[in-house]
């Protein structure tokens, strides 16, 4: 009965090895599939962001155009050595402008009372862009646009109020 106890102390041994390395394997699987998981949120979640900051910078340039689509009112310059984009409009006898530019790395808006000095540091950053270059012609207003990964995209508006000026 000796040998019995052995024999059966032995399968003890072993099944509680066994159950120690089946737990040690799933923990190890569970780490490594967390950890996927993991890089695999990181990467949708920065992708989303890209998107999000593509659309942000696209969409704010096409809307404050609309939205400023009038006789006289949209113009394309060139201020501090920066392609400008203005939006202008008058309330109360005086003229303000809205001036859209790209600088330090950002799209940049500048609301200002028409007759201020252009100071392009004073602008409210929108968002990341390398380039905005803004031209138009024979009331076809044309946008380039680089974004923060250097990716460039042209828009082409048609203005309703045809060229304001340049």
């Amino acid at each position: 009965m000796n040998g019995l106890n052995r024999l059966r102390e032995g399968r003890h041994v072993v099944s509680g090895v066994f159950i120690f390395l089946l737990l040690g394997i799933f923990a190890i699987f569970s780490t490594v599939m967390v950890l996927f998981s993991a890089q695999f949120y990181r990467a949708t979640v920065d992708e989303t962001s890209r998107h999000n900051e593509e659309r942000v910078l696209y969409h704010y340039v096409i809307n404050a155009v609309r939205g400023n689509d009038a006789e006289g009112s949209v113009m394309v310059r060139e201020e501090a050595g920066l392609p400008v984009l203005s939006l202008g409009w008058e309330a109360d006898g005086d003229r303000y402008e809205t001036r859209i530019y790209c600088h330090d790395g950002a799209l940049r808006e500048l609301f200002a009372d028409a007759a201020e000095p252009f100071d392009p540091e004073y602008g409210e950053v929108i968002c990341a862009a390398e380039a905005f270059i803004p031209a138009m012609e024979n009331g076809l207003l044309t946008m380039a646009i680089t974004d923060s990964q250097g990716e460039t995209r042209t828009i082409h508006m048609a203005l309703r109020c045809g060229e304001a000026g340049t």
